[in-house]
């Protein structure tokens, strides 16, 4: 009989990775070893671990966060776990951990929680001016906070360099200017009120008074005050005499009309008055009106109901100056009503 002859299977050489798939292999293991070596795991466990966590709260509210280096005074630190109903969560044994990323600071825990909080720690003072940064954990919540500990001693005293003390002025806001040091605000006091916080530039201030003064005499004091609220001594008081002159109004282009006027019904009335004035009101017949300077051209004007009984009436003008001194024109016109 013939030999039978068992065909052999036939073999396919081994298949070479094209290009695109050596780019790909090569981008999935930068991406692993990427992965892997910024902590991919505990941020991908977190993220999972904040999805199925119940909806908690972890707040951070300090009493300040600011203190004073070598402070007897604590501050205190609350930390609250709240529920989505705004609940407060007692704390069990998954306690919130906290830990100083930077600084030095003496941290204790109160004996006893606040009455909305759910934990409370004791902050004390360091002897330095310094950044705290602290950060807070409950399970996989995380908080961070910074704490300023700063130099509690007092700016130094600016300097008023205008005006000189005995100087007239004609203005109800005189400009004050001087020099201070590390560029710190500076309080302008009038007769021992606070009047200005003048901002300061290459250590030198000026501006102008906020608060218009009174005529008469007046003794200003300054003192520079920093960013944590210290205030330095105040300056050796100067005085200063305010005589500003008394608004003068235009009689010859005071305006009314129509006039005459029907009773009951309105006319418009235009008073030009001279600046140094703050307000204006229009007054007869037992009643102020005011009166409004629309356009800032120091003619103020308004819409006024005439009275209902016929006859000639006499109008005034009250006017209030820029530094709240009321003077009264007496009967400047009148109108008719008919």
């Amino acid at each position: 009989m013939p030999k039978s002859i068992t065909p052999k299977p036939k073999t396919c050489p081994p298949r070479r990775l094209t290009l695109p798939w050596l780019m790909l292999c090569l981008i999935i293991t930068i991406g692993v070893i990427s992965f892997i070596y910024a902590d991919g795991f505990t941020v991908l466990y977190r993220t999972w671990y904040s999805f199925t966590l119940p909806n908690i709260q972890l707040e951070v509210n300090p009493q300040s966060t600011i203190i004073a280096t070598n402070s007897p005074i604590p501050i205190y630190i609350d930390l609250r776990l709240k529920n989505k109903q705004g609940q407060f969560l007692l704390l069990d044994d998954n306690d919130i951990i906290t830990t100083i990323l930077s600084g030095q600071a003496d941290i204790t825990e109160a004996d006893k929680a606040s009455a909305d909080a759910s934990k409370r720690l004791w902050l004390r003072a360091p002897s330095q001016p310094q950044l705290i940064a602290l950060t807070f954990n409950y399970k996989h919540l995380e908080e961070h906070l910074t704490i300023e500990a700063y130099d509690p001693t007092p700016p130094v005293v600016p300097i008023i360099k205008a005006p000189v003390t005995g100087t007239n002025f004609t203005t109800a806001t005189p400009t004050i200017s001087g020099e201070t040091v590390d560029n710190n605000p500076v309080e302008i006091y009038v007769d021992g009120i606070l009047n200005s916080t003048i901002r300061s530039e290459n250590n030198k201030f000026s501006g102008p008074l906020a608060t218009a003064l009174k005529r008469g005499k007046h003794k200003l004091t300054a003192a520079a005050v920093n960013k944590y609220g210290i205030r330095s001594m105040f300056t050796t008081a100067i005085t200063i005499d305010i005589q500003t002159p008394d608004p003068e109004i235009d009689l010859v282009n005071l305006l009314i009309k129509p006039n005459p006027v029907k009773a009951g019904n309105t006319f418009q009335i235009f008073v030009p008055i001279s600046s140094n004035t703050r307000s204006v009101q229009l007054v007869f017949d037992g009643t102020n009106y005011p009166l409004q300077d629309s356009n800032n051209s120091s003619v103020y004007s308004g819409i006024v109901h005439a009275p209902r009984n016929t006859g000639l009436y006499r109008l005034s003008i009250k006017i209030t100056t820029t530094s709240a001194e009321n003077i009264l024109a007496e009967k400047v016109a009148s109108i008719q009503v008919n």
